[in-house]
């Protein structure tokens, strides 16, 4: 992995890697130095990358693009790079502590809203 990762960035990554690949469907693949979670098999739909936006420690989501704004209201949340046009944010893991159940929430929503390309 090309990625760069200090021991929170590790700690991070192990903790959403058992929370994405639990679900249906979901595999782990590396593209541009980075993990990435997809649905549907290694050239499956983007459900979610890890990475760094702005120095820290992120994961992308795939939201509605009608709900997009809700999320950019929310400073821990900025419109991801190169994707961001089609909805996709980026949650700031640095700033606070990780709440969990709200990633594993963000990654359901991910998981629909990229599931309905699969069909």
């Amino acid at each position: 992995m090309h990625l760069e990762l200090d021991a929170r960035g590790k700690r991070y990554l192990e903790k959403f890697r058992k929370i994405a690949l639990a679900m249906p469907g979901v595999v782990e693949t590396e593209s541009f130095g980075h993990p990435w979670f997809r649905v549907g098999g290694v050239k499956g739909k983007m459900l979610s990358v890890f990475g760094q936006q702005d120095g820290q420690w992120s994961l992308c989501f795939k939201a509605a693009k009608e709900d997009q704004g809700i999320f950019l209201k929310d400073p821990r949340f900025v419109k991801t790079p190169y994707v961001g046009q089609h909805g996709w944010v980026s949650l700031k893991l640095d700033n606070t502590k990780p709440d969990w159940n709200e990633i594993a929430e963000l990654l359901e929503m991910s998981y629909r809203n990229s599931g309905k390309a699969l069909k």
